[in-house]
């Protein structure tokens, strides 16, 4: 028999007023109402806002460290005609990340490539021996999605070149960062302050970038951020965060033609 590694216990009991109270403004069950509170959405603007999501509770993507420093460096390759290569990852955040990120930048008219690394071959993250590659056959800008923090071998291997490395990442920072041109990062504060939410996936900070480039929000891409934000197993809570994401994604798998791929 297998010995029990968790001791389940039992939340504090909810207010029965509240609850009822609750349950009657949002028209749903009392025990939906419960959970919902005790998930800490214990108004109805609280639950309407993680039940019922629109675009004006994205956060405004500015407010992410070095946003306008990377895409201000990736509209500057565009212009100039520079070979863009989005180097991404093998999982299911980094394939839609880099989905994202890559239609974004052929929308907008780029000269772009796309790198997914050989889990076996590659590893995870930037491979020096890859970058190598990439510049050699004439990439002139790296953009990581859901990877590049870890990456300072390679990174510095890049600068060295000449190529400036934008990093699009969210993942636990190390001590000391890369030497890049740009770090495009939930969890790392900017002068302003934080951004408001860490908890996003990779998929999650590419369609940030994505929609501070297209200066709107990609609904095209809503499908991709959602699949990539739920196979992140991270936390899909807060007002303006990824349950947005999912929400709207979820909507958007109803017109979208890549359906049949995620079945």
């Amino acid at each position: 028999m297998i010995d029990s590694r968790y001791e389940w216990k039992k939340g504090p009991q909810t207010d029965q007023d509240q609850t009822k109270k609750l349950a009657e403004a949002l028209n749903l069950s009392e025990l939906v109402a419960e959970i919902l509170i005790n998930r800490g959405y214990d108004t109805k603007e609280k639950a309407e806002n993680f039940l019922k999501p629109g675009p004006e509770n994205l956060y405004d993507p500015y407010l992410m460290h070095d946003m306008k420093k990377g895409t201000d460096r990736i509209r500057t390759a565009i212009v100039e005609g520079q070979k863009i290569t989005v180097y991404g990852d093998y999982d299911a955040d980094g394939l839609t990340s880099t989905s994202i990120m890559y239609e974004a930048l052929t929308q907008l008219g780029a000269e772009c490539d796309y790198y997914i690394p050989n889990r076996f071959d590659d590893g995870y993250g930037p491979n020096k021996d890859v970058y190598k590659r990439l510049i050699d056959n004439g990439t002139q800008l790296i953009v990581t999605v859901d990877n590049g923090v870890a990456g300072h071998e390679a990174i510095e291997f890049a600068k060295e070149q000449g190529v400036d490395v934008v990093i699009t990442d969210h993942h636990e920072l190390p001590q000391e960062l890369p030497d890049a041109y740009a770090i495009i990062h939930p969890k790392i504060p900017n002068d302003d302050g934080d951004y408001p939410f860490e908890g996003l996936s990779g998929a999650g900070v590419a369609f940030k970038a994505a929609t501070a480039l297209l200066e709107e929000i990609p609904q095209e891409a809503l499908d991709l951020c959602a699949i990539g934000t739920v196979a992140g197993f991270g936390s899909v809570g807060g007002r303006k965060s990824r349950s947005c994401q999912v929400r709207l994604g979820g909507f958007a798998f109803n017109g979208t033609d890549r359906t049949a791929c995620f079945i």
